[in-house]
């Protein structure tokens, strides 16, 4: 039997970093209280989009990432 979890994307947070704004969004799978990965897209034109993040992104990582 091949039982499938689930998964959920929230919003976390919405950083503001050098003067644009990012999304920061959690996975979380079935009935988890924590994320099991994040996910960090740029608010102005959600085009530039950064998956699988195992931590909570700080804001010198979502300049590199974005850079």
């Amino acid at each position: 039997m091949d039982i499938q979890v689930k998964a959920e994307e929230r919003t976390i947070a919405i950083l503001g970093v050098d003067g644009e704004n990012f999304v920061v969004s959690g996975v979380y799978k079935g009935t988890a209280r924590k994320p099991s990965s994040y996910i960090v897209t740029r608010s102005s034109d959600r085009s530039v989009t950064v998956r699988d993040l195992s931590t909570f992104p700080s804001h010198q990582q979502v300049r590199e990432l974005m850079s």
